[in-house]
């Protein structure tokens, strides 16, 4: 993998970590630069906390608690009351039914600063004291079910899930995901004993790279579904490894495999599209990589986008893929039978040369199988 050290050593990055597994072969490959290379370094997974808390919310459907469709309306009554803009753009008391399956496939209405003008007209900064990320789930941008918008979806799904176990999303992923999954460097509040291992991160201002904040997070009472998490290359491994196997690891079921086949599904209709508006492409937090170009024509199932066009890249039609705001990317090929996650912490999201690190490597990861055919 020269090619790939070429390609870091020319970039501006100044640290990135990468594996990727056949499990046709069995093949693991590694990369790592200026991180441990054993995978348990500690890193803010941001966006990639979705998927996680979408299988939280499956589960609670598979149980039988709740319909994927079912409106949350009096189960979340502090979802139902959040304001919504109407069509000429007055804010508004909205009584339209939202489901689940409106927040995990982000028609829910909610959207984020960088994806919506809305929200930036509207809402501006958040008050002193106030968390930004609940700050923008105070407002909807639009009706349930009649566009697609990133944002906010997922942190009101993480609510949902609290309500309908009536524990925190900490606990609950410990008690049914991470915790069986032995995921133990996966927390939203780490324990101190796992400090040591938290990497720091980073803003970028043009080629320098200056801290973010504090490397040890504060402890949050606010758990956000969307994007709250830290976890280590070796636990998403795990995650995103029982999800290849349709949910199972050994005899450990985390979703049934018929819920897990759907997540590789289409779940918009088909006057819907995975589209970003134009904000999204001069916003401070995002880069001028190719992630938000590449998802022209590609469409969401539960929990990620998924791949339509399979002549741009070695992918399956139907892999799933994503990213988090620290430009860490993964995916997840179950026809091909490979897994890819790369990880560096630093922002603006959609950084170039991670972006094409890590489908550079997602191309060598892919060879594996094309070289033993």
């Amino acid at each position: 993998m020269s090619n790939i050290d070429l390609k870091f050593n020319e970039s501006e990055l100044n640290s990135a970590f990468m594996i990727g597994l056949d499990l046709k072969s069995g093949d693991k490959l590694t990369k790592t630069y200026n991180y441990s290379s054993d995978g348990d370094d500690i890193f803010r997974i941001a966006s990639m906390t979705k998927v996680i808390t979408t299988v939280a919310a499956l589960q609670q459907v598979e149980s039988g608690i709740v319909g994927i469709n079912d409106p949350l309306n009096n189960i979340v009554p502090e979802l139902a009351n959040v304001p919504a803009l109407d069509r000429e753009g007055n804010i508004c008391k909205s009584d339209a039914e939202i489901s689940m399956k409106h927040l995990i496939t982000h028609t829910g209405g909610f959207g984020y600063f960088f994806t919506s003008e809305e929200l930036n007209e509207h809402l501006g900064k958040a008050p002193i004291g106030k968390d930004l990320i609940q700050h923008q789930m105070s407002l909807r941008i639009f009706r349930p079910g009649e566009g697609f918008r990133y944002g906010t979806n997922i942190d009101w799904l993480g609510k949902v899930v609290e309500v309908l176990s009536g524990k925190s999303l900490e606990e609950y992923f410990r008690e049914h995901i991470s915790g069986p999954l032995e995921m133990n460097s996966t927390w939203f509040n780490p324990p101190k004993h796992l400090n040591e291992r938290v990497v720091d991160y980073y803003f970028k201002d043009k080629t320098k790279y200056n801290l973010a904040g504090s490397r040890i997070p504060e402890k949050s009472e606010f758990f956000s579904g969307g994007g709250g998490l830290l976890s280590s290359a070796n636990d998403y491994l795990k995650f995103l490894t029982c999800l290849i196997n349709w949910g199972k690891t050994g005899d450990l079921e985390i979703l049934k495999e018929e819920t897990v086949k759907v997540m590789f599904t289409d779940q918009l209709p088909e006057n819907i599209n995975l589209s970003f508006p134009s904000i999204s492409f001069n916003h401070p937090w995002i880069g001028k990589g190719d992630f938000i170009s590449d998802l022209d024509g590609c469409r969401w199932g539960y929990g990620w986008a998924l791949e339509t066009d399979n002549k741009k890249s070695l992918r399956s039609k139907g892999a799933a893929f994503w990213a988090g705001l620290f430009n860490s990317y993964f995916t997840i090929d179950p026809w091909k039978k490979v897994i890819v996650i790369y990880f560096s912490q630093f922002f603006p999201f959609n950084d170039k040369d991670a972006y094409s690190l890590y489908r550079a490597f997602e191309h060598e990861v892919y060879s594996i199988g094309n070289n033993q055919k």
